[in-house]
């Protein structure tokens, strides 16, 4: 697991390594008590990527993932073939932004760094981690998704 820097760090629930079943990896995710279906998040990165995320998806339970590594890689990227002449540079970026649009752009940049804002709201302190319950719980240390919502699963049947 690795840290995330700047995160503030609160207690909550968090699950790590339990012991579950083939059996219960299988079973629909519980509703909250509102009816509603509980939203599984995942903060990985390359180094940390999921696996599941298909099997779940197919269970029609709704997954949103979030690579740190996306951030820094949208600027190498922009970064790529700019003078070292930091007028030139930023002359540069803007015609490019002006050429993608600047909605375009933005999408892309809320995209890339929607990973660490999602772990500062929910004071993730490292990862890779699988949020449930907007936050009420995490599994940290897990990156195969079905293990994640069995062990998540197997914590909310030990604490209704």
């Amino acid at each position: 697991m690795t840290s995330i820097k700047s995160m503030i760090i609160i207690p909550k629930i968090i699950i790590i390594g339990l012991a579950v079943s083939v059996m219960t990896a299988v079973m629909p995710l519980p509703m909250r008590a509102d009816g509603q279906e509980i939203v599984v998040e995942a903060i990985h990165s390359d180094a940390f990527p999921l696996t599941g995320v298909d099997a779940l998806a197919g269970q029609g339970i709704e997954i949103k993932t979030y690579n740190l590594d996306d951030a820094e890689r949208l600027t190498a990227n922009l970064a790529i073939g700019l003078p070292l002449n930091q007028e030139q540079a930023k002359a540069a970026l803007e015609r490019r932004f002006k050429e993608q649009g600047m909605e375009a752009v933005q999408e892309q940049f809320t995209q890339a760094f929607q990973g660490r804002i999602v772990g500062v709201q929910y004071e993730i302190d490292r990862y890779p981690a699988i949020v449930f319950d907007h936050g009420k719980a995490v599994v940290y240390g897990v990156t195969d998704l079905n293990r994640a919502v069995a062990i998540y699963r197997d914590w909310r049947r030990n604490n209704p």
